[in-house]
C-alpha cells in the first residue's frame, strides 16, 4: 500500500477489511516513516555479492497516487547474477528520469 501510494485513510479501510482489525491514522503515517529507514538503509548497503558477471538495468514507469492527483513516476532498477548464478537486486529508485542523467545519478 505504501508503494502504490495508497492514503492513510483508505489503508485503514483495507487493513479493516483484511485482518479485522482497526490501525490509527498516526500508526499508519509512523509505519511509512519507518519503512523510508529501511528502504534508505537498504539502498545504502554495501554489496556483498562478490563479483556479478552479469548487470540488468532498466526502467519502468508507474502511475501513483499522491495527494489524490495521479503522476508517471520512473522507477529505476539494476539487477545482476552474481558468480554462483543467484539474481540479486543491486538497487531501485524513483523519481528519475530514464535518461543520461538519471542513470549517472541512480549508478
Amino acid at each position: 500500500m505504501y508503494l502504490a501510494g495508497v492514503s492513510v485513510r483508505r489503508a485503514e479501510d483495507i487493513i479493516e477489511a483484511l485482518w479485522d482489525s482497526k490501525v490509527s491514522p498516526a500508526t499508519i503515517s509512523e509505519l511509512n516513516k519507518n519503512a523510508d529507514v529501511h528502504i534508505e538503509d537498504w539502498r545504502r548497503r554495501p554489496l556483498q555479492g562478490g563479483r556479478y558477471p552479469c548487470v540488468y538495468v532498466d526502467g519502468i514507469y508507474l502511475r501513483r497516487s499522491r495527494g489524490g492527483e495521479y503522476e508517471n513516476v520512473a522507477i529505476l532498477v539494476a539487477i545482476a547474477v552474481n558468480e554462483d548464478g543467484y539474481r540479486e537486486v543491486l538497487g531501485a529508485t524513483e523519481g528519475m528520469k530514464e535518461d543520461k542523467a538519471g542513470w549517472v545519478s541512480f549508478f
